[in-house]
């Protein structure tokens, strides 16, 4: 089968297009042939040598739809052909992929597998983020980073759906578009204006109650400022880097009784599985109803490469969508 492979750590044009074995479902797994895969930051940090339990050579990605094929040993409840959304650790970015078959959530008959195959890892992490990290209740002032991102527009949709008073920070006037689209009641485009004063003046002096944060790097610090008293800073993603040496001591000298904590999906994945169905089908119902707004966009496998560059670079709104 076609593959996208990584023998080496660099940059995009590592990911190279190879012909490699069908993987075979051992018990417990099921094998989907594959009509969507997602793209994720994730994926980037693997290709860059950022996941210390990476072994090369990988096929990256976690995230794919499309139609069983095959199952192994010890599997009820799930038949041939049927449709289905999955996600793994690695194997995602070829014509065929496995799951573990608890991991295999039916699609309904009116999700595309390209909308399916968006949910996985940026679905999921806005839908525990939302309903599980912290508390978030009708009122609460929420920022989120990358709000025009694929997290960023799950997360949107779903503070919405919550009554939260979601703040979205973005880079560019294109993409502030999108978070509104995606359901924040403001928009602050990062490169215009600072976004710990306007995060302070939209929220009346006092901050957020909660920053989601995906970016970290040199800015984190900003998540710090932007709090408000009690106030909760999720670092959920490093696209930007490791957060500076001096943030714990700006964090320390705030006395606002600040908490910062981290989120990892694969944590939740292991000590939350049997809440997981119930997470997809929130994210189904949303995209079906349109109180998800996730713009999607296309790629042949072939172009993961240039995936990877665009996403790199800031180029790409939603989620980009790898197809075989």
């Amino acid at each position: 089968m076609k593959a996208v492979r990584i023998s080496r750590i660099g940059g995009p044009e590592v990911l190279e297009i190879a012909e490699v074995p069908e993987p075979q479902p051992g018990p417990g797994f099921v094998r989907v042939a594959n009509r969507a895969i997602g793209v994720n930051f994730h994926d980037i940090n693997v290709r860059r040598g950022d996941e210390a339990d990476t072994v090369l050579p990988v096929i990256p990605g976690t995230d794919f739809a499309g139609i069983v094929d095959a199952i192994g040993d010890g599997v009820e409840g799930i038949q041939l052909g049927a449709r289905v959304v999955g996600i793994h650790t690695h194997g995602a970015y070829a014509e065929k992929s496995l799951v573990l078959a608890p991991l295999a959530v039916p699609i309904p008959d009116t999700l595309t597998f390209e909308q399916a195959a968006a949910c996985p890892v940026a679905g999921l992490t806005a839908y525990f983020l939302a309903h599980q990290v912290v508390r978030i209740a009708p009122g609460t002032r929420v920022v989120a980073h990358a709000a025009a991102g694929s997290v960023g527009c799950f997360l949107g949709g779903l503070l919405r759906a919550l009554g939260a008073f979601g703040i979205g920070l973005v880079s560019s006037d294109e993409k502030a578009e999108i978070a509104r689209k995606a359901g924040y009641a403001h928009v602050v485009n990062y490169r215009a204006l600072d976004p710990v004063g306007a995060v302070r003046e939209l929220t009346g002096s006092t901050g957020a109650d909660v920053v989601f944060d995906s970016v970290a790097g040199p800015a984190f610090t900003r998540s710090i400022e932007m709090a408000a008293v009690d106030g909760t800073v999720v670092l959920f993603g490093r696209a930007a880097g490791e957060p500076p040496a001096h943030a714990f001591e700006i964090w320390l000298r705030s006395r606002r009784n600040i908490a910062i904590r981290t989120y990892f999906l694969g944590t939740t994945l292991q000590a939350h599985l049997d809440a997981v169905p119930a997470a997809f089908q929130t994210l189904f119902d949303g995209l079906l109803s349109g109180t998800i707004f996730l713009p999607l966009e296309t790629l042949h496998l072939e172009a993961a490469p240039s995936a990877h560059a665009r996403i790199e670079a800031q180029q790409t709104v939603g989620k980009v969508i790898l197809r075989p």
